[in-house]
């Protein structure tokens, strides 16, 4: 059996993509809007009444931007494999592995975009999920060649919105 010390690098590591691939993602949208917010005209009397200046957000509500998005996929999928290779290799037990692939699901359950054609791909997800509920036991999704296309819809979505999907691998290349 192997021990919650030798799977808590594995954890750390999806725990510091997650948050380091949405901030990665939203520092690039920040520079885009800053440099939206300096081309624009500053407003006047007349227009600050009518309009809110560009670039001017709620720093508490949620980034559903394409890139913001395909960031939290490709944590996702780092998450996903590096559970099934950890799983594989006797690094992680299967109630570890369990665990993790239940986050995975539970972050794609989650998932929005303001993009429509990702909001789409996504659709077709939650589609998928509800379809297909988690299981009493047993890992909360399971590797069919109907969840592989779920997956290759989303990342072409992601792609066509200008953003990569991509996982890092803890073992191997």
């Amino acid at each position: 059996m192997v021990s919650f010390r030798s799977a808590l690098p594995l954890v750390v590591v999806s725990a510091v993509l997650v948050s380091g691939s949405l901030a990665g993602c939203s520092a690039g949208a920040d520079a885009d809007a800053a440099a939206r917010s300096t081309s624009s005209p500053k407003p006047t009397s007349e227009t600050s009444d009518a309009q809110p200046v560009r670039g001017a957000t709620d720093p508490m509500e949620e980034d559903r931007s394409a890139a913001a998005i395909c960031g939290q996929i490709s944590a996702l999928t780092t998450i996903s494999l590096n559970a099934t290779v950890g799983r594989s290799q006797g690094e992680l037990s299967e109630a570890q592995y369990q665990a993790l692939i239940a986050a995975e699901r539970f972050g794609y359950e989650h998932l929005s975009s303001s993009d429509e054609e990702l909001d789409d791909a996504i659709d077709y997800a939650h589609e998928y999920l509800d379809a297909h509920p988690a299981p009493e036991s047993g890992p909360a999704l399971e590797m069919t060649p109907e969840w592989e296309l779920v997956g290759r819809t989303l990342n072409t979505a992601c792609q066509r919105a200008g953003s990569n999907v991509v996982s890092t691998a803890q073992y191997g290349g």
